[in-house]
């Protein structure tokens, strides 16, 4: 018979420490967080050699006092809670007293920490979860701790990190979470010297997503903000055509902390469904808000999971909140003419290598003019550090000015060809229609187009205001078709096709119990099931949707996504097959339409209220400027 051993609190520690602390990036999300929780304003990450030989963390927080410096050091003491029910009401991102104890358990710490009430800091060294020492120093108010030699004491852990490049990549991934989801805290990160991030803490998520992303990313990212019922989802979230092939770009905060949460994920992502391509991830930074007693914190003891007390309710609402966004959106990616030459036409250039370059001839063209000036310089790129979005907008309207400058330059000579005078009045009435278009919601966006024809007997040209859109014949008739079926089914009442003989049901408790709670809406979509004993059931009846009765299969697949969530209508697992018939269904690429034909399906895709994307995400129209056309011809710079 085997002994039951009682563990030392040594031992209990550093096997706390292996649930709470799994690489250098989990220390720095439990200390950056403890900093945020102290009410830190600033707080600045300094690591080196990917964390594993120095995390430190300076904050400007509220600090800890002389008498409760060791007891922070102690396994579950915390100053966040103090009893089983305040985990109802839990508002902080950490709660459970376990964070700095682990920590110190596996690694060597100091510690500086001083209140403004106090006239001296204190300093603690703990090593291994041994105090080292403990004297008073000099400090400012805040707190600084730095962690060296993660794992020191445990090797084993320590063979299982990756190379410093890798665990730094983990840190500064948490770094730019943290700070998504915290835009009122400025954050610095420093990875061996070299600051890597560094947000103004002005409470702008687009700024911070901008120091993070890119200006680029930002340009196609959409505002949220949409409260009911005491919850609130506000944040930023991408246009489709801004997706990605994983979901690292999905940034979920849940009162403040970044959680990963299939209900919320699920939902977002189901909004995005028909606007993605099939394995294509939205881009998003979104920030949940839920009253602290409908929410269970107290899952995953690094705090990166959480449960709901209803999970419909919150699906229901994300779902509906993202959908809001696209509402009244024009959604239609502008390309670029960035490609290569064809073959014929790089052969043409080849042949005239004997000629003057094409860049002095462009030289002597401009030099003949009589407005050529030598080009300034545009500015490159400016210094976004602790700067606002609407400063930097103006800081890259500013860094565009010259270039405006030799355009206009450019239109004076231009100005002197009568027909150039001609199309400029009528570009400007274009443009004029299109501004009024934009302040009046009525109006669709296409109202003044005109069909110019058909290239390579698949794409249609059509032409508005300054620009053409090309639209692919095939991808709009899938769209059309596609919501034409999705509009007879939700309108209409599902058939329902009687089987020949009964099918006895082979259920399991949980699956009986699923269809007990979801009877109503079996029956409503087109099962019709027989109750034979408690434990026995009979499918007598299934949908028939689209001339096809669906099979036991398509049952079984019901019940368990019923399983799982809650769904409106069988359709709901049906949108896939629905873009597969109207695939297959949609005339195809190279097939002739005549110019009636065309225009009759242009006309009912722009009725649309999502006409940007086919079922399956691909875009149905695409938008070429005049500006790109007349680069490409020189006529701009």
């Amino acid at each position: 018979m085997s002994i039951i051993h009682i563990l030392d609190n040594n031992t209990i520690n550093k096997i706390a420490a292996g649930e709470v602390v799994e690489r250098p990036s989990s220390v720095v999300k439990e200390l950056v967080e403890n900093s945020i929780d102290a009410g830190a304003g600033a707080v600045t990450v300094e690591v080196r050699d990917g964390g594993t030989t120095l995390i430190k963390i300076t904050d400007n927080g509220s600090g800890i006092s002389k008498e409760d410096v060791e007891k922070a050091f102690i396994r579950h003491a915390t100053s966040k809670i103090e009893k089983i029910d305040d985990l109802e009401n839990v508002i902080s991102l950490g709660f459970r007293g376990e964070a700095l104890a682990s920590i110190a358990s596996v690694s060597q710490v100091e510690m500086i920490t001083k209140t403004k009430d106090s006239d001296v800091g204190t300093k603690i060294e703990i090593h291994g979860g041994k105090i080292i020492e403990k004297t008073e120093a000099a400090s400012n108010n805040g707190t600084s701790i730095s962690v060296k030699n993660l794992f020191f004491n445990v090797p084993a852990r320590r063979k299982f990190l990756k190379k410093p490049s890798t665990e730094s990549g983990y840190i500064s991934d948490i770094i730019n979470k943290i700070a998504l989801g915290h835009p009122e805290v400025s954050i610095k990160y420093i990875n061996n010297g070299s600051t890597m991030l560094h947000t103004s803490g002005n409470n702008d998520l687009k700024t911070v997503f901008y120091h993070i992303y890119g200006k680029e990313m930002l340009s196609q990212m959409l505002d949220v903000d949409v409260s009911e019922n005491g919850m609130r989802l506000y944040g930023i979230a991408g246009k489709p055509q801004l997706s990605r092939g994983t979901r690292a770009y999905e940034n979920l905060f849940i009162n403040g902390r970044f959680i990963k949460n299939e209900t919320v994920s699920q939902a977002v992502e189901d909004a995005y469904k028909t606007r993605l391509m099939i394995g294509k991830f939205p881009v998003f930074a979104l920030n949940f808000y839920i009253p602290p007693e409908h929410i269970d914190v107290n899952v995953h003891p690094a705090k990166l999971e959480v449960r709901f007390r209803d999970n419909d309710v919150v699906y229901d609402f994300i779902y509906s909140a993202i959908l809001d966004i696209f509402k009244d959106k024009v959604l239609i990616p502008e390309s670029t003419w960035d490609s290569s030459n064809s073959k014929e036409a790089k052969s043409l250039i080849d042949e005239s290598k004997d000629d003057v370059s094409a860049e002095n001839a462009e030289d002597i063209h401009l030099k003949n003019t009589d407005t050529y000036e030598k080009p300034k310089e545009s500015v490159k790129y400016v210094t976004s550090e602790n700067k606002s979005f609407e400063e930097l907008q103006k800081l890259y309207k500013q860094a565009e000015l010259n270039d405006g400058i030799i355009k206009s330059k450019f239109k004076m000579q231009e100005n002197k060809d009568p027909y150039y005078k001609e199309q400029k009045v009528e570009q400007n009435m274009l443009t004029k229609d299109a501004s009024e278009n934009n302040a009046d919601k009525l109006k669709p966006f296409f109202h003044n187009y005109k069909i110019i024809g058909q290239i390579f007997t698949t794409y249609w040209i059509v032409e508005q205001g300054e620009s053409i859109f090309l639209i692919d014949q095939h991808a709009a008739h899938e769209r059309v078709l596609y919501e034409r079926f999705m509009k007879s089914f939700n309108e209409s009442s599902v058939m329902s096709q009687r089987l020949i003989e009964p099918v006895m049901l082979n259920l399991t408790e949980n699956e009986i119990e699923t269809i007990n709670k979801n009877l109503d809406l079996l029956n409503k979509t087109g099962f019709e099931i027989e109750r034979i004993t408690e434990r026995d059931y009979a499918l007598k009846g299934v949908p028939f949707i689209f001339s096809n009765p669906e099979s036991l299969s398509f049952f079984n697949n019901i019940v368990d996504i019923l399983g799982e969530k809650q769904i409106n209508s069988v359709m709901d697992t049906k949108i896939l097959s629905v873009a597969t018939m109207a695939c297959k269904a949609a005339v195809k690429a190279n097939d002739r339409l005549s110019v009636q034909e065309a225009a009759a399906l242009i006309n009912e895709l722009l009725k649309l209220e999502n006409p940007f994307s086919c079922p399956h995400g691909r875009p149905t129209i695409i938008e070429l400027t005049k500006y790109e056309l007349e680069k490409k011809f020189k006529r701009i710079q």
